[in-house]
Formats: C-alpha cells, structure tokens, sequence
C-alpha cells in the first residue's frame, strides 16, 4: 500500500459500528471481541465505504445496490500514483492540476477525492444513465460543482469527441472493465448463461461495469488508440489493470504507438493486487518511477515485527496503558535521532511514524561503551566509525532526506497484554533495521 494511504493501519471497526447505525448491522462480534464484517457481502462492504467517506472526507454519498461499490485503500493508492507522477512531470510552479476520469461509476469516486483531499479538478465521463445520475447527485450533494463536471457520452468513444480540445489537461484515469464478456458464455444450450465473476471486496456490479467484449486488453488498445489523437491537450494517461497477464501486450501496444516514455506500478491493499500503466507522448516527460514504487520487491513490505508486553512486567514503568507505553517508546526512538511524526490517536490504538536521517541504532552497544570509555578519560570524543549495516544505496545517497522510514504501532490486545510493532517502510535493510531497532527498544525499555 502506498505510505501516504490514510488506511495504512485498518480502519477501527469498533468505533465505526459505535458511531453509525447504517454499519452497526453488518458488524459482527468475535468470541475474542474483534469486530469484522463480511467482505463477500455487498451491502456490508457498499455500507463501510460509505461510513469512511463520511468520517474521513465529509463526504455524503449513497451508492445504488446494484453497481459496483468503490473500496477506498484502492481507489486512494491510484490517486496517490497519479500525484506521484505529477510531481516528477509537472513543474512545481503551475497549481492548478485537471484531470479526466473515463467511466467515473456510480458515486463519481476519483473526482470526489482528488477535489477533497488535493483541490484537484476533474472532468467525468460516463456512459451508464444510472451512474451518470448518481454522480450528478453526488457532486451537487457535496457542493463540488467548481471542481468535477460530469458529463454523459456515448459509450462507442471514451475521450474523442468527450472532451473540450482547447483546454490542456494534466492527466487521465481509468479503471476499466476487467473482464471478458464473451468468456462467460452457457457451455450447453440447457445452461443459463452466467455473470461475470464481481470482485471478491468490491459488492455488487452491473455487468457492464466489469465485463466488455474482448477484455481489458481490447477496451485499453481502443483507449490507446484515442489518447494518441489527443496527445497534444493532454500530458499524461493512465489505466488501471486487473490482470498481471494483460500487462505485456498492453505496453506493446503502448510502444507500437509511439509512446515516448511508460511507468508501471503495482497497488497492493490487503488480498487483493491490481496494477497501474502510464505513459505519455510528450518527448519532454519521463516516467521515471516514482520513489513508491521502485522497490517492487518489496511492494507489499516485510511482515510487522511484533513484541508483546505484559502488565506484570510493566508494573514498574508506570501506568500500563497504550498511552504510556507510547510515550516511553517514543522517548527511545528520540534517543535515537528519530524525527516523529503522528498517524493515528486511539485510546486503545496509537501509532506515529518515524525517519532516520542517519543510521543511530546499529552496533548501539559498541557505541554505549566507547562513549562510556571516552567520557572516563575526558578526551574530546571522535567520529563513531560508520556500521556497515545499513549502508546507504545509491538511490538514498542521491536522496539525503531520509534514511529509514518505519512505523510504530501500540496496540491493546487484552487488559494484560499491550502489543508493540515495527513495521518497515522505506530504506535501511528493511526487517533486518527493524530488529535492530526493536532489540535496542527492548533493552532500553527491561534491562536497565
């Protein structure tokens, strides 16, 4: 998941069915006293994301039964790409950002966030009456008029003849129909024929909203085909993917047509993976990948590592709750020359952030003694020789921002058990820093 994704770290189910009714009747209580929904469930998902939209963007939004239902982590992985790669192709100086949603869906969902979250301006398209109108109705609910204008097309063209040629445009989106619809025809004349499969989290769908003859293969060349006779009114265009195999005939494709540079990148949010594809006609632009998604290695990140502490053993530290677990752990990653920034604030959930510029936590022991052994002689103390673990990559020498990125949770996993993970960002050697910095944690926090 991109680290600027606000759902990152799960949303509380708990405090959503407390605070709204409409969720309450899809969470389910565990014998452990975890809530959970059912994400098979269309109404329970369509009902989640609209609690999130409320909570998190002021948002009001009602999403019909019977189309595709927006899941957020997804929808904001793809905004955050896109922002990505404004930033390396658009110069800081111009502003004003204005892009162009092909198949906007029932609720309008890029536009309404792009316009919350960035102050971005979009023009929407949309081919189905019942989408078009809920769009509409949204847009108008929210006050966003000044920012998205939604606009009915013909479904035979996605961009020619839709758009105002005249203006110029930063970029467009599309999350096509993923799959094909004349793969789901009956295998015998005694068989009814059957819908295409919808999204194992994404509720309910129309079948034209994930299923088009030939695929998204066939759905993206004819978009590559109008982009290339709009090449001069807009900068970048973008799509997502739904299938790891449809990659590679698209970037033929894309190359086939004279695309001047390509990105690709891979959006991963719980189970489920998607990918996105850029490219440009512009010869001034280059899709270099942005500082996200160049570790495709590790795009979903190594595990969190996890400590439990106990009340018994904590009894002695003070207070055992989450609060001053926090605060204590924080002091430790301060020791460390750590720049703390804060996520979440929950009273039985807490988590913060925090960058390295340098590398303070390897080799911490042999650090402790020799500045023991220094400040005993009185001598003026010199330069630390630099760990080898750890060392910067090329990449970071060239960035001298950061060093390692992590994230710290604290949890309350029962009255007598408070959880403490480290989970990797960026930088370092990944778990391996991680560790390091945990044993450091854990010494400092029982052993003296």
């Amino acid at each position: 998941m991109h680290p600027r994704n606000p759902y990152r770290i799960p949303p509380d189910f708990k405090e959503l069915a407390l605070k709204f009714p409409e969720f309450r009747k899809h969470a389910k209580q565990k014998l452990s006293g975890k809530i959970e929904i059912d994400f098979k469930d269309a109404a329970a998902v369509r009902a989640l994301s609209t609690v999130l939209l409320k909570r998190d963007f002021n948002l009001e939004v009602e999403l019909p039964p019977d189309r595709l239902v927006p899941t957020l982590p997804l929808r904001i992985n793809y905004l955050l790409w896109v922002e990505d790669l404004l930033q390396s192709a658009k110069p800081a100086t111009e502003q004003l950002v204005h892009g162009i949603d092909i198949g906007t869906g029932a609720c309008c969902i890029y536009p309404i966030l792009a316009a919350r979250m960035k102050g971005w301006h979009f023009t929407a398209t949309e081919t189905d009456e019942v989408n078009f109108k809920c769009s509409m109705d949204t847009v108008e609910r929210n006050c966003l008029q000044t920012h998205v204008t939604v606009i009915k097309v013909p479904a035979e063209s996605m961009l020619c003849g839709n758009i105002d040629t005249t203006k110029q445009y930063d970029f467009t989106m599309c999350n096509p129909p993923f799959f094909d619809s004349d793969s789901f025809g009956p295998k015998s004349r005694s068989e009814k024929r059957p819908l295409p499969m919808c999204p194992k989290s994404g509720g309910s769908a129309s079948a034209t909203e994930i299923a088009v003859k030939g695929g998204e293969v066939k759905f993206i060349e004819n978009l590559i085909k109008e982009c290339h006779d709009l090449k001069l009114c807009v900068r970048l265009f973008t799509t997502m993917v739904g299938h790891k195999s449809s990659l590679v005939p698209i970037k033929a494709l894309l190359k086939e047509a004279g695309a001047c540079s390509l990105n690709e990148t891979e959006f991963c949010q719980g189970r489920t993976t998607r990918w996105g594809l850029a490219w440009t006609f512009c010869d001034n632009i280059e899709l270099a990948n942005p500082p996200q998604s160049q570790r495709k290695t590790h795009a979903k990140g190594p595990p969190p590592l996890n400590y439990s502490i106990s009340r018994e053993r904590w009894s002695s530290k003070g207070e055992f709750s989450v609060a001053c677990v926090l605060l204590k752990s924080v002091e430790l990653l301060n020791s460390l020359k750590m720049e703390i920034r804060k996520v979440k604030e929950k009273k039985d959930r807490k988590a913060v952030e925090f960058i390295a510029k340098e590398n303070t936590w390897s080799n911490q022991r042999r650090r402790q003694r020799e500045e023991k052994r220094i400040a005993n002689q009185g001598f003026e103390q010199p330069e630390l020789k630099k760990a080898k673990i750890d060392a910067a990559t090329p990449e970071q020498q060239s960035n001298h921002k950061f060093c390692l990125k992590g994230l710290m949770l604290v949890e309350e996993t029962d009255e007598n058990f408070i959880s403490l993970q480290l989970q990797w960002i960026e930088g370092g050697l990944g778990r391996e820093s991680m560790n390091q910095i945990l044993q450091y944690m854990k010494n400092h926090l029982f052993e003296k």
